[in-house]
């Protein structure tokens, strides 16, 4: 689970940056990244780790937030190395962190930045968009 300390110091550099940047998603839908991903049957596993890491309440928040968002099936190729991501807290976070970007960037951005290939990109948040990619970006 991620210790408070550390989960104090990611909602403050977040809302700092949102409070300098000033930007908002007026026209997006009704649901938030995380309700997106809890609502899409083929991103179960992203969605359990988000919320065991507790960056989910993170990302919920008014944002605006970028999720590139592993399938479950990616999950399943990682196959035992599934099982010690999830026993090792520090790791876990780490790797979901990977996964998010403060701000909208757009799949383009974020295939160069992170060095893969986004299946489905740009789905629209009201605080952000979801990317689907079909593997993990391990650290």
């Amino acid at each position: 689970m991620i210790n408070k300390k550390r989960l104090s110091v990611i909602l403050s550099v977040f809302l700092s940056i949102f409070l300098v940047a000033g930007l908002s998603n007026s026209n997006a839908q009704d649901s938030n990244v995380v309700e997106v991903i809890n609502n899409s049957e083929n991103h179960t596993v992203f969605a359990d780790l988000l919320d065991e890491t507790g960056l989910n309440d993170v990302v919920s928040q008014a944002g605006p937030y970028t999720v590139v968002a592993p399938t479950d099936k990616a999950f399943e190729e990682m196959d035992a190395n599934l099982e010690d991501l999830r026993a090792n807290s520090d790791s876990l976070e780490s790797v979901v962190i990977s996964h998010l970007f403060q701000g909208e960037v757009a799949a383009q951005k974020a295939e160069a930045s992170l060095g893969i290939e986004i299946q489905e990109g740009g789905i629209e948040a009201s605080n952000g968009l979801v990317h689907v990619v079909d593997e993990v970006i391990e650290n």
